[in-house]
């Protein structure tokens, strides 16, 4: 979600901060914690202001509507909270056929989140791409057995050879 259909700008370095995290992933930080149902409502907070803030990506809402136009299956697999997938599908009207968050699953770069979204849209991995911004999103679409699709920037070039595609716009994904 965040990176590749909206811009959700969340404050990292403040999140480590007020949750006492010295380095490394948040997510992986807190899932290890001892605190870490307190850390996650905190985490949550986090993301529901910035998906309240959100912005799309260029093309994101035309590529999610051809793609439901031509009987794709569409969905969100990502590492934030649930809440946050809900307001921002709500805020800029964009339907989906299933939403898997870490509530979900393990978060990515395992592949559980994307074999559950396989399975909830009845899709074989070899039918199914991920989309990703990141090299968690690659990985975890690569070991689900889906193909993968990097929407390059200007901090995940150092990854991109492991994308099955790269892209630097979502209505590339025409072309795939």
């Amino acid at each position: 979600m965040d990176g590749t259909l909206v811009e959700f700008n969340l404050p990292l370095d403040r999140i480590r901060e007020e949750l006492g995290i010295k380095g490394g992933y948040v997510l992986e930080s807190i899932l290890e914690d001892s605190r870490k149902e307190e850390m996650l409502e905190i985490l949550r907070d986090y993301e529901i202001r910035a998906a309240k803030k959100a912005r799309l990506m260029p093309y994101a809402k035309e590529i999610l509507e051809a793609t439901g136009n031509a009987g794709c299956k569409r969905g969100i697999v990502t590492r934030n909270c649930r809440e946050s997938v809900e307001i921002v599908a709500e805020r800029f009207n964009i339907n989906l056929d299933f939403i898997i968050t870490r509530d979900d699953a393990p978060p990515k770069p395992s592949p559980e989140p994307v074999k559950l979204a396989l399975q909830a849209s009845r899709t074989k991995p070899e039918r199914a791409i991920t989309v990703g911004d990141y090299v968690f999103d690659i990985m975890a679409g690569k070991l689900a057995g889906t193909k993968t699709a990097l929407l390059l920037n200007d901090k995940n070039k150092s990854f991109a050879e492991q994308a099955d595609f790269v892209i630097r716009c979502l209505l590339e994904l025409y072309t795939l």
